[in-house]
């Protein structure tokens, strides 16, 4: 009997054991946040929402002046505020960026000037002596330093550039004798003077590697505000420089420790694509290893743009963006750990028919019961009106012992639709189950508000993660009153004597885009971190008001003509229909009138069209 007993515990912690194939929550190794919590007292409530959220990688900016106030004084109540906060966050598992600014008044070089922060320290072995304070004090826990903010920017760095050349060459110095395994990032640069251009051959960080700055830092670093073909100069400006100074700068990954958008007003929908439409353009750049939204709080300083630049509000509760950010890698469960936090994807444990045990990496499912998860409304909900009709779901699965499972899903067609039964191989082995559902619903059909269940048909379900990932491959415009799109947009005007004037109107029980002359079209500007020079082959779907018997008229840039044409032939038919191109000489470049890529007019013809939605799919 005591043998038995020993194999029964054995057999338990071997399984208990096994590695569970984990995701990386919203690439949580990619994109991380900037924050300030060394600003606020509720800082350790603001750390636990960080951490719950999978935040990885944070970048922090506590100022010279604060941690050293007087020559070699160093303020015991900053310095243990800091001490708590990078505990807090390093114990989590977040990395920091710290950054080494600004300089402290007493060492300014012009310490009366209001902006004195701004200016060289006058000696720099106080700069010297700074760093390497703070960096000893936590070596072995900070491995990340960044040397100033937008030094190329006069708001922030007032000194010369061979000045800061000399500051972050000091600055590296220090970083590295405290230990060499740092890494020195140089100062994430602006790329603008407020709106002028600052980027490409001859702009101040070609002036700075011309000094020689390449020997001095470890990471490119810039920061990406603006819409997508201005983030794609910035790139394409900043990779002129690379390739001119190669022989120092080529291999060195390049970091975006800066970009987002305000939900100042009513943008709350506009800074939630945007988080979309920034990941999938970095994406595609290899040698970008790494972004940072900025911020993840909204701020507090008195200025209504700079202060709406958060993922969540001042009292922390999640903003829309908050969910496209952490389900950018597909929203995905987080099972152990889901009490008290936002998550995009949650388990449900709260219908009768539940059956689940959480062990905290994995869940078991008892033999015919549930486990139910709720897709958070906020980023998915009824297929978003019919912008995202198409999801993926993954479900990792022990394949040990007999047994069946099934997904159940809120479809179209019903709140619990089936898919195909997985049948237990007794493998084993950890598997990974995808399902494609082209016909999702997910508006809370299912038991206390669910969108999908699992159900253990017979036996004990083991599930290690579940992951939620929305279609990637396209882009989509819906025209309404108010328009839904992901990585494009309709061009819109409100004055009747221009080309884009459009209205609404619903027909064939639909709001639509009403076309009302020869002389007005549609026109979409698709995104540059979509579809860029080079992406050639396309398909164009549009959704159209099939009445009377004329021609809809779309025009694209193609790589020998602004205005190339595609004919739309109608029957009369009364249906909404949709028309399918597929293109192989696509040139999306913004070169039509209002830098549209394409437009959609009425043929010349003097007719009526309606336009529902317009979708590219790469």
């Amino acid at each position: 009997m005591k043998k038995t007993v020993v194999v029964l515990i054995v057999c338990l912690v071997l399984f208990y054991s096994l590695p569970i194939p984990q995701a990386k929550a919203m690439d949580a190794d990619y994109f991380g946040v900037n924050e300030h919590p060394h600003r606020y007292a509720d800082y350790p409530a603001l750390i636990d929402q960080i951490a719950a959220s999978q935040v990885k990688w944070i970048r922090i900016s506590p100022e010279w002046g604060a941690i050293e106030p007087a020559k070699g004084k160093y303020d015991p109540n900053v310095l243990a505020k800091m001490d708590d906060i990078v505990k807090r966050l390093t114990d989590k598992g977040i990395n920091i960026v710290w950054i080494l600014a600004y300089t402290a008044p007493w060492a300014s070089s012009k310490p009366g000037d209001p902006d004195s922060t701004r200016y060289k320290p006058a000696n720099w072995a106080d700069w010297e002596s700074y760093v390497k304070f703070i960096t000893g004090r936590y070596k072995g826990v900070i491995h990340h330093w960044e040397v100033w903010n937008e030094p190329d920017y006069s708001i922030f760095w007032k000194s010369g550039t061979s000045d800061y050349f000399t500051l972050l060459q000091k600055a590296y110095n220090q970083i590295k004798a405290t230990d060499p395994t740092n890494q020195v990032l140089m100062g994430g640069l602006a790329l603008s003077y407020g709106g002028d251009a600052n980027y490409g051959v001859g702009a101040w960080f070609d002036q700075l590697m011309d000094l020689g700055a390449g020997n001095y830092f470890d990471v490119i670093n810039y920061h990406a505000y603006g819409p997508s073909q201005e983030l794609v100069k910035k790139y394409n400006g900043l990779m002129e420089i690379v390739r001119k100074h190669s022989s120092s700068l080529s291999g060195k990954p390049i970091w975006i420790t800066e970009t987002g958008l305000t939900s100042k007003g009513t943008k709350i929908y506009e800074q939630a694509e945007y988080v979309d439409r920034v990941y999938v353009m970095n994406k595609r750049w290899a040698n970008i290893a790494k972004v940072f939204w900025y911020n993840y709080r909204n701020a507090n300083v008195g200025d209504v743009t700079e202060d709406n630049y958060g993922l969540v509000k001042q009292d922390l509760s999640p903003l829309k963006a908050f969910y496209h950010y952490q389900a950018l890698n597909g929203a995905e469960t987080f099972f152990g750990t889901e009490v008290n936090r936002a998550l995009t994807l949650s388990l449900n444990t709260s219908p009768g028919d539940s059956g689940v045990k959480n062990y905290g990496s994995h869940i078991e499912i008892d033999s015919g019961k549930y486990a139910y998860f709720r897709v958070n409304d906020e980023w998915l909900r009824n297929a978003n009106e019919g912008l995202d009709p198409t999801v993926q779901v993954e479900v990792t699965y022990l394949d040990s012992g007999s047994g069946s499972w099934f997904l159940q899903y809120d479809g179209q067609k019903g709140a619990y639709t089936p898919t195909a039964q997985v049948v237990l191989g007794n493998t084993g082995e950890w598997k990974t189950q995808s399902f494609t559902l082209n016909d999702v619903k997910f508006d809370n059909g299912q038991n206390v508000s669910s969108d999908f269940r699992i159900w253990s048909r017979s036996g004990v379900i083991h599930i290690g993660k579940v992951k939620v990932k929305k279609q990637s491959n396209r882009a989509k415009v819906i025209l309404k009153e108010k328009n839904l799109y992901t990585q494009m947009e309709q061009i819109q005007c409100g004055d009747p004597k221009e080309e884009p004037y459009t209205v609404v109107e619903t027909v064939g029980g639909l709001e639509a885009r009403k076309i009302i002359a020869n002389n007005k079209y549609v026109y979409f500007q698709v995104s540059d971190g979509f579809v860029r020079e080079g992406d050639t082959h396309l398909t164009i779907k549009v959704s159209y008001f099939d009445a009377g018997e004329d021609k809809i008229l779309i025009e694209y840039n193609a790589i020998d003509h602004d205005y190339k044409a595609l004919v739309i032939k109608k029957e009369k038919t009364g249906t909404w229909k949709e028309a399918v191109f597929n293109i192989t000489d696509a040139k999306f470049t913004h070169r039509q009138n209002y830098r549209g890529d394409f437009r959609i007019g009425n043929g010349y013809d003097n007719s009526v069209e309606h336009i529902r939605s317009v979708e590219i799919i790469k």
